[in-house]
């Protein structure tokens, strides 16, 4: 009976992923008949994921205070029925200043009820093997994804960009009403421990614990060199959103084009599962060379874009995306105590929020002026490299404390 507690609140986190994938994956698969169809920039379009994350940005400090004082289950419920009502509205938007507004709306909800909620039950209910749950659970979007890139782009091929977005409400609600039900709050709210966790009276008094935290954070350098390691890892992920339109300027058909998307969705199951796994035989300092090492080949590749090595590059491009939504959570969880965690985990949510919402459009941005994404490619290529030698001092610094 105990172990069913964990797996459903295992899964209600694979399901809040399941859920925050209609964001990352299937919405961007309208951007390129939302762009065709109204004539709009794919730089100004793409300004939307930024209004998109600035609320999320905005409330991100303040989440650990929300679930304290209303509850998973008030956030689980309000996140479905406003991000639902966000995305139906997307659907009769037919202005770019209609869009923003609605990116800006559903920004409060989606990320914030969704996978910030997934990383919460994740290290409040997994102390041991946290790293193989965290890539069960960020596996989520993968599978979504999967689903997404093959039964949306023959839905807006086939009706309009308006049907790809009622599409995405219905199923959001559905998934988040489901996410309601099954969650009933963290370990304290339902009378056990953690799973792997051992009883200590040191970290009953979390209460105290955010602002003296928040003090001491923000005093360290190391607090502001993760916060750019996260913030890079990101920015080069938001060349996502494009793919579907870099694939079609190289000849791909629209739905061929979503085809090799949900290949990248399912590499990317396959690779969160993995890494899961290989974290905890190498350790995190040196297990993110090999994933790196792949993401650097997806972009050599995306760089010379050639058409028969295209689909190879995207799906290797998953490296990076499990990079982005594994390592933030591990690093936390190893460099801070549990007390300083929800303060933590807000703030550095704020970091890749900002890459998030700035690297995206940067990449639209990039294509209006240079007419392609190379210079993209190189930047994200020196980002990288900077982030593997930062994130290795910082692995290398608390391994030698502890020491």
């Amino acid at each position: 009976m105990k172990q069913w507690v964990y797996l459903r609140h295992l899964l209600s986190a694979f399901l809040l992923m399941f859920a925050y994938s209609l964001i990352t994956s299937a919405i961007n698969l309208m951007v390129l008949p939302v762009v065709n169809y109204f004539s709009f920039s794919r730089g100004a379009f793409t300004l939307g994921t930024t209004l998109l994350m600035i609320p999320s940005l905005l409330l991100s400090p303040f989440l650990g205070s929300f679930v304290d004082r209303f509850g998973l289950r008030r956030m689980l419920l309000v996140g479905s029925l406003w991000g639902a009502a966000a995305l139906a509205l997307l659907s009769c938007c037919c202005t770019l200043p209609q869009f923003y507004l609605v990116f800006f709306l559903g920004g409060f909800v989606f990320s914030p009820t969704s996978s910030y909620l997934a990383s919460l039950l994740l290290n409040s209910w997994f102390k041991k093997h946290q790293a193989l749950a965290c890539s069960i659970v960020m596996a989520g979007t993968g599978v979504g994804g999967i689903l997404w890139g093959v039964l949306v782009p023959p839905l807006v091929q086939r009706f309009s960009y308006r049907a790809g977005y009622a599409f995405c409400s219905g199923l959001w609600l559905a998934l988040m009403l489901l996410c309601t039900f099954l969650c009933k709050g963290l370990p304290q709210d339902v009378g056990v421990l953690p799973y792997g966790g051992q009883a200590s009276p040191s970290e009953q008094p979390a209460a105290a614990g955010p602002t003296p935290a928040r003090n001491t954070l923000l005093r360290q350098p190391m607090f502001y060199l993760l916060c750019y390691t996260f913030f890079s890892l990101s920015l080069v992920n938001g060349f996502f959103p494009h793919t579907q339109a870099y694939l079609v300027d190289h000849g791909y058909a629209l739905v061929e084009a979503g085809r090799v998307i949900s290949l990248f969705c399912m590499a990317l199951v396959f690779v969160k599962l993995l890494l899961g796994a290989h974290f905890e035989h190498k350790g995190l300092r040196n297990g993110i060379l090999l994933p790196a090492a792949v993401d650097f080949l997806a972009l050599l590749l995306l760089y010379f874009g050639r058409k028969p090595l295209l689909t190879l590059a995207v799906v290797l491009f998953a490296a990076n995306s499990s990079l982005v939504a594994l390592t933030p959570l591990l690093m936390a969880g190893q460099l801070y105590t549990a007390q300083e965690f929800a303060v933590v985990w807000g703030l550095l949510s704020s970091a890749s929020g900002i890459g998030n919402s700035v690297g995206s459009p940067l990449w639209g941005l990039l294509y209006d002026i240079c007419g392609n994404y190379q210079p993209g490619f190189l930047l994200a290529l020196g980002l990288l490299a900077l982030w593997v030698f930062l994130s290795r001092r910082l692995l290398a610094g608390k391994a030698s404390k502890t020491k």
